[in-house]
């Protein structure tokens, strides 16, 4: 972890990020088993080169409070889960929001529930990501996703029984995705959490590739859904 101050702690199998103050940036670089947390808002988490590995069935990245996490241009980058849980866990999870950008390569692969778990989730900068989640979770579970203009990423979204599932929406205007291998690509559903709230799939940019996919879309009955975004089935 760099820098090495007074908001880490290191254990065998646990360091905690807690700076005094809203919006450091931390680079965390090599192999570490157990389990990183982000307990600042706003913190940001680069990756340099690195790999975490939870095999507890927790996350191998949790967040208590919002944090941004970016590749660094260059590196490869890998956070796995793997275990058992009677929570659904993601590999990276956070308890509020979280950002994912950066310009590098990062493998999220998770095999206990879901791939990444938030609140409200955005994507931004020009960096490749690879989300995985089991078959009875998804590679991102979310409350919302949103995906403003002009974003350059790519991203994956794999093998889940849902590819990306968001309870509120799904709103996105630019980057390119690819949905593969999932029993449902896109999905949101208010009914067993809030059903007076508003729900919608809204894509008005950005390109999609699917492959594999038993369903592209599902959404409550008379949701809004607009999907002007170039699809293409592969």
């Amino acid at each position: 972890v760099t820098p090495m101050d007074k908001g880490v702690s290191v254990k065998k199998n646990l360091v905690v990020i807690a700076p005094r103050e809203e919006g450091a940036t931390y680079t965390l670089s090599g192999y570490f088993k157990g389990q990183v947390v982000s307990k600042t808002k706003n913190t940001v988490i680069k990756l340099q080169n690195a790999y975490l590995e939870n095999g507890s069935g927790s996350a191998a990245l949790y967040g208590e409070a919002k944090f941004e996490l970016s590749p660094v241009s260059g590196s490869t980058n890998y956070i796995v889960s793997s275990g058992s849980s009677k929570e659904k866990t993601g590999a990276v999870q956070c308890r509020k929001d979280i950002v994912l950008g950066g310009s590098g390569t990062l493998y999220v692969v998770g095999n206990v529930f879901h791939g990444m778990k938030g609140d409200d989730v955005k994507i931004k900068g020009s960096g490749l990501h690879y989300l995985q989640g089991t078959k009875n979770g998804a590679a991102l579970s979310c409350e919302s996703l949103t995906v403003e203009p002009e974003k350059t990423f790519r991203a994956y979204f794999l093998n889940g029984k849902n590819g990306i599932k968001a309870d509120s929406e799904i709103t996105v205007a630019s980057g390119t995705f690819y949905l593969y291998n999932n029993e449902t690509a896109l999905k949101t559903d208010k009914k067993k959490d809030a059903p007076a709230e508003p729900h919608a799939i809204t894509l008005r940019g950005g390109t999609f590739y699917t492959k594999g996919n038993e369903t592209l879309y599902s959404t409550e009955k008379n949701a809004y859904t607009v999907l002007d975004a170039k699809i293409i089935e592969e």
